[in-house]
């Protein structure tokens, strides 16, 4: 008799550039997990990107908007591309999808928290950027978690005609949106800013994820010259008091990056303001050997709406090549369903990436030359079909 299997529908957003040919792995892998552990997943398209402009004349069409919005869940394939952003994005700048898809989607559906781990194993120290004798015998886990909104990302949209700051006043300081900003301007300034409130959410939410984790918590801050991160310092410091048993730490962003090659050092949960950790994350990806191994999901801790990204980017420069690599967005994929409560099938699918790394197959991005066999180096679909035979 046949397991009547639950249903979740997901909005798929297949990207720019090599983003579909990854995705398009990555989703088989996802489905056959799922089905697995008893899960049937309805992918429905939402198209975003310039490839979605090409079709619809937006890189943001509002009924992709509307309906990733109503489902709750997105699976987003990475948006962008050299070529447009040079040539349609110098035209219309306000089209650019990193800004016009990825920000009013965070805002919408109020994704505070943006998790990006990096775990350095045992036995794959030859895929690091780092020196072998930097990476401890254990291993290293990074957790970081970028506060998603606010900040300086959204500083001008948020109070560009808002009461809180008057016209005249954002006027004087040169305060614009990107899209109006002229080379010819004397003055343009980025108002950046932080509430107690959505502080006080990020950091309640990132020492408990540290405390389940029996992790240290890595506070990344620049107190020492900005008001706001004084501000970030000083409410950590109270909400420490609600968790004895977590370790703290306050790391300045400068002294962070210089860490980022000693991953040992930063061996915790990293909690980072929404430009200091879009930063560090990234460099934390190539020091861990390439950013096609990025995962990363944005979740709001109140609704449980969530959007589920690999950091990888889109690789617009090996389209259609078959030379991708799809292991971010299928981590990615595995961060999706153990969100969604199916946390074994995410496991088998993490389970199943680590063999194929073990067992020395590689993507070109992450091919040590020296160290690793040139005859285990494969194409974007086969990485995938290795990783789906050892689930």
């Amino acid at each position: 008799m046949e397991v009547e299997l639950e249903q979740k529908t997901i909005a798929l957003v297949t990207g720019d550039g090599s983003g579909p040919e990854m995705m398009a792995v990555a989703c088989k892998i996802v489905d056959e997990a799922a089905k697995s552990y008893g899960l049937e997943i309805i992918w429905e398209e939402t198209p975003m990107g310039w490839g979605a402009y090409h079709k619809y004349g937006d890189t943001l069409p509002p009924e992709s908007l509307k309906r990733a919005v109503e489902i709750g869940t997105i699976f987003f394939g990475g948006v962008g591309d050299f070529e447009n952003d040079k040539t349609i994005g110098a035209e219309k700048p306000e089209m650019k999808p990193e800004a016009r898809a990825l920000l009013p989607i965070r805002k919408q559906m109020g994704l505070l928290l943006n998790f990006r781990p990096m775990i350095y194993f045992p036995g794959l120290e030859s895929l690091s950027n780092v020196k072998p004798e930097n990476i401890p015998s254990g291993g290293v886990e990074q957790h970081f978690i970028r506060f998603l909104l606010q900040d300086s990302y959204f500083g001008n949209a948020d109070f560009l005609g808002s009461p809180m700051v008057d016209s005249e006043t954002m006027k004087h300081l040169g305060i614009k949106l990107k899209k109006d900003v002229k080379a010819t301007d004397y003055q343009v300034a980025d108002l950046a800013y932080f509430t107690g409130d959505s502080v006080r959410q990020y950091l309640y939410a990132a020492f408990k994820y540290a405390g389940a984790l029996n992790l240290p918590l890595i506070s990344i801050d620049k107190a020492n010259v900005m008001a706001r991160y004084d501000f970030w310092r000083k409410i950590c410091n109270e909400i420490a008091l609600e968790f004895p048993e977590v370790e703290v730490k306050h790391q300045l962003v400068d002294s962070a990056n210089a860490l980022l090659f000693y991953p040992g050092e930063l061996h915790g949960v990293i909690a980072c303001g929404n430009e200091h950790g879009d930063i560090l994350s990234d460099g934390a990806a190539g020091a861990l050997g390439s950013m096609g191994m990025m995962c990363s999901s944005a979740i709001n801790p109140d609704t449980g709406a969530a959007m589920f990204e690999s950091g990888a980017g889109t690789a617009p420069d090996i389209a259609g090549q078959d030379k991708a690599n799809p292991i971010g967005r299928i981590l990615t994929g595995a961060m999706m369903l153990e969100h969604l409560g199916y946390i074994e099938a995410g496991s088998n699918i993490k389970g199943a990436v680590k063999k194929a790394l073990l067992s020395g197959y590689r993507t070109a991005d992450i091919f040590c030359k020296g160290s690793d066999d040139p005859k285990k180096i494969l194409g974007c679909q086969a990485m995938g079909k290795k990783i789906l035979e050892n689930m």
